[in-house]
């Protein structure tokens, strides 16, 4: 049907095409009355009387009309306006009287151009009667412009249908009674620019019109909306989708680009295949149309794009988990099928159901995100979450792939780790506890207890020294404390991003020497320092051996051990804070003792050590690789 529908096109070219004014110069063959005889204005004719040729014949010549008494003189040419288009009409004019003090009555005498239709060729001076209808295009008095040449420029935009152009004087008041005058109009170099638009827009087979088109899918452009061309140009640019650079040149229609007649519509994608190129996904297209109507018009250029989009694609995606400075988890996601021209929807769904992404009662979290990759921000370890990753566009069907997010995230520089200060006046002591700084933030518990041979299993709190809790990272325990009465400090950590982690660190105040003035000087004696996490409190996997992990820190490539009854292990397993898990071999050294090796392919972080028992019992300890 698209084809049919060009090829009547062209077939009314002939009857729709912009016109080109015949003879504009006005340059005539024969002096005299040259407009009631076909052979010496050419394109022109005598709508009254006896128009006369004025100049020098074939070099310069023009008409000169007259008017009085409601009779006179006028031209015309055949050309085509249409209703609606806008034209440019251009001409130059002298007005004169035959008398040399004109009154206003013939001064106040118009000279008119008008759009008619009916006009024939007569020398007979009666004004016309299609002079009374068409439309005007100008008109002004004869004193406007007398005995001086002026250009005249008119936009012209007619209301009706015409097909004639008539320049015509006309004084309708009576010669004899204003002193035997009579006006006078020469007119030269007329010159019509006709409406020519190049509008077009590109559509599939259904006549749908797109911008988006699928890889393989046809493209159309269809340019019936301009006018009043008679040939065009057609050439093709091209950019990645997304790139803000320039278009590049591809290729062009026909051998030069340029095709008579007018443009209708076109199957590009038949076009260009036949003369070997292809469009293919991933590009934004730019096709440049340039509409002439020679030899009247140069060209009138428009530029449009379209996209050719990729009719599959991924909704795969991969994602970071980290804990921003704020400590709250935050969580980058990156699409895995980046195509130009893919639509991402990314969600942020929270479930109370862990490790499901298909629970009814979900709900999204936060707004909805695009990109190719995105971050959510201000997840808390104390709530489920999953992402929801839709692709889609005009070519592919909605698709997505859902993944459960851990609870937990981790930071580099970790610690729950502190430093004791002590002073004691008699044997009033008081110590202040200092945290290691973390790089996020975090939550603090802080509190003494008693520790009977610097055993810090225990948790016998000394009275009249609270908890102290949650915002500081510093604690001071000054009641009921004495010199060499051994104590622990409990320094825990927690956020929205990790679970409690904590460290105890036994110590007591004991007097190191005296000084030369006979008073001691006291120092800090520490010992069993221990760092745990929440399953280190809630699980005691041995009872008359305590369980420790040494060297902690550590590197790797080192070899770890592990005092517990050996003879009960059954296996070992590492675990990072992602929860992804490698079983590692062990070696029984005595019957208190195992000993595993950490190869390379461990990087530094913070770990967990699972020693699996024969009785099903589980231990657990930290592991800082550095």
């Amino acid at each position: 049907m698209k084809n049919l529908f060009t090829k009547i096109l062209f077939l009314i070219w002939g009857v729709t095409n912009a016109q080109c004014i015949t003879n504009g110069t006005l340059n005539s063959t024969c002096q005299g009355d040259g407009y009631n005889s076909s052979s010496c204005v050419q394109g022109w004719q005598a709508s009254h009387g006896s128009p006369s040729v004025f100049g020098t014949v074939n070099a310069n010549t023009w008409v000169w009309l007259w008017s009085h008494s409601n009779i006179g003189e006028g031209i015309f040419t055949n050309y085509n306006f249409v209703a609606g288009r806008t034209y440019q009409i251009s001409f130059r004019v002298r007005t004169s009287t035959n008398v040399s003090n004109p009154n206003n009555t013939v001064l106040n005498s118009t000279a008119n151009v008008r759009a008619v239709s009916g006009l024939t060729t007569t020398t007979s001076t009666t004004i016309p009667g299609a002079l009374s209808g068409g439309q005007l295009v100008w008109q002004n008095t004869i004193g406007s412009n007398i005995n001086n040449w002026s250009t005249v420029n008119v936009s012209y935009t007619p209301s009706q249908n015409n097909t004639q152009l008539c320049f015509y004087p006309l004084m309708t008041a009576n010669s004899g009674s204003n002193g035997r005058a009579q006006i006078q109009m020469e007119v030269d170099d007329i010159t019509i620019t006709p409406p020519v638009t190049s509008v077009f827009h590109f559509e599939d087979a259904n006549n749908n019109m797109k911008t988006d088109f699928c890889f393989g899918e046809s493209i159309f452009l269809d340019g019936t909306a301009s006018f009043g061309e008679n040939q065009y140009y057609l050439d093709v640019w091209r950019r990645p989708i997304g790139s803000t650079g320039a278009f590049q040149w591809q290729a062009q229609l026909g051998g030069n680009g340029w095709t008579q007649g007018q443009l209708g519509t076109l199957n590009l994608t038949s076009i260009f295949n036949g003369q070997g190129y292809s469009f293919v996904a991933g590009y934004e297209y730019q096709i440049k149309v340039a509409t002439s109507s020679s030899p009247c018009v140069g060209w009138v250029p428009t530029t449009h794009e379209f996209r050719v989009l990729n009719s599959d694609a991924s909704s795969n995606f991969t994602f970071n988990s980290f804990c921003a400075p704020d400590g709250t988890i935050t969580v980058t996601v990156t699409a895995s099928d980046t195509s130009a021209g893919l639509n991402h929807w990314w969600g942020l769904i929270e479930t109370s159901i862990p490790n499901s992404t298909t629970d009814p009662n979900s709900s999204q979290v936060g707004a909805t995100q695009s990109g190719n990759t995105t971050t959510f921000t201000g997840l808390s370890k104390d709530k489920n979450y999953y992402i929801k990753h839709g692709v889609y566009n005009s070519c592919v069907a909605w698709r997505e792939s859902r993944t459960a997010l851990p609870k937990t995230a981790s930071w580099s520089g970790y610690t729950t780790n502190f430093t004791i200060n002590a002073s004691n006046v008699g044997n009033n002591v008081s110590v202040t506890a200092i945290a290691n700084s973390n790089p996020v933030f975090v939550n603090h518990h802080w509190s003494i207890s008693y520790a009977p041979n610097g055993n810090t299993s225990g948790n016998n709190p000394v009275p009249g020294n609270p908890i102290i809790c949650c915002n500081s990272s510093s604690a001071t325990f000054n009641t009921n404390l004495i010199i060499n009465e051994w104590y622990y400090i409990k320094h825990g950590i927690w956020n929205d991003c990790a679970e409690w982690g904590e460290t105890r660190k036994a110590f007591r105040i004991v007097v190191q020497k005296l000084s030369t003035n006979g008073t001691p000087n006291y120092v800090v004696e520490t010992k069993d320092v221990k760092e745990v996490s929440i399953e280190n409190l809630n699980k005691k996997s041995d009872n008359t051996i305590i369980e420790q992990l040494s060297p902690n820190p550590t590197t790797k490539g080192s070899t770890c051990s592990f005092t517990t009854d050996s003879k009960n292990v059954d296996e070992v397993i590492i675990m990072d804070l992602l929860g992804k898990t490698s079983s590692v071999k062990f070696s029984i050294k005595d019957s208190n003792t195992i000993t595993f090796s950490l190869n390379d392919s461990f990087t530094k972080g913070i770990y967990v050590i699972k020693v699996v028992k024969k009785d099903n019992t589980v231990s657990t300890k930290k592991l800082i690789i550095e």
